[in-house]
């Protein structure tokens, strides 16, 4: 492992180090084509991987949902095919529901069989999911600055605040839905019920995914540097790593808690997993 490097920003970053407590796990073998977005299936110890597998945005059929065993074992390559460009997944009562350019796709993780599609005819780019405990779902519409929610079957536009700026990853917690802003380079939260808002922190390029990281906070990936962030619950962040000299993306993660595991889609052929050490 490096030393712990100092390095002091100008801008809203502060002191940041290259933390000692992360090592790579596994690489799994180059068959993904552009993998966007990780999730973790607990009842099946399995992880979802969305393939762009073409042009972004571009209404084409080739994206597909692969399988993903949590030793970095392909399990199958296209479970799920004929989408156009997969994003970011939640996961609800064994139905996975994936964001897909203007429409929010519904699958049954039993049979891999696309059950309904949600419509979102003024939609430009659908970007994350995340889903309640309840069953709400939430989903960012990364250029057309809207948060939408689906619920009782129905899809609606839940936010369009001046602060959403290029919202990317979502994260619901018990209270609030935490938003990315690629644009602005900030992290919001909005409280579910009266949906007030408040600043999480600011300065982080390309932000994309959020994870929980339990009672230490967050964890968050700028994508296109190749750079990931814990995010204590004050607001304070660290550089965990920094795979931009790597030419590494890091796109929309997962976090396995019980593994320790932190699974980074990388948007060219391959997925990586970390191991966090505590």
């Amino acid at each position: 492992m490096k030393k712990i490097i100092l390095i002091l920003f100008t801008t809203l970053i502060p002191a940041i180090t290259f933390s000692q407590n992360i090592t790579k796990a596994w690489v799994s073998d180059s068959l993904f084509l552009k993998p966007e977005s990780a999730l973790y299936d607990s009842s099946k110890k399995i992880l979802y991987i969305s393939n762009i597998n073409g042009e972004y945005l571009a209404k084409d059929g080739n994206g597909f949902i692969s399988k993903l065993k949590t030793n970095g074992e392909i399990e199958v390559l296209k479970w799920v095919d004929g989408l156009d460009n997969p994003q970011g997944m939640g996961l609800y009562k064994k139905k996975l529901y994936v964001a897909d350019i203007d429409r929010v796709v519904q699958i049954n993780t039993e049979t891999a069989k696309i059950e309904k599609v949600y419509h979102v005819d003024n939609a430009k780019f659908l970007n994350d999911i995340t889903i309640d405990t309840n069953g709400d779902i939430y989903v960012s519409d990364c250029f057309g600055n809207k948060i939408y929610k689906i619920a009782n079957g129905k899809i609606n536009v839940w936010a369009e605040s001046g602060f959403l700026s290029k919202p990317n990853g979502l994260l619901c917690t018990k209270e609030d839905l935490l938003i990315l802003n690629m644009e602005s380079k900030t992290a919001f939260a909005i409280n579910k019920l009266t949906k007030k808002s408040h600043q999480i922190f600011s300065g982080i390029d390309n932000l994309d995914g959020i994870v929980s990281y339990g009672k230490n906070g967050y964890i968050v990936s700028g994508a296109w540097q190749g750079q990931l962030f814990t995010i204590d619950l004050n607001g304070n962040k660290n550089l965990l790593i920094d795979l931009g000299k790597e030419n590494i993306i890091t796109a929309d993660i997962e976090y396995i808690e019980n593994d320790d595991l932190l699974i980074v889609p990388t948007l060219n052929k391959t997925v990586i997993a970390y191991r966090l050490l505590h």
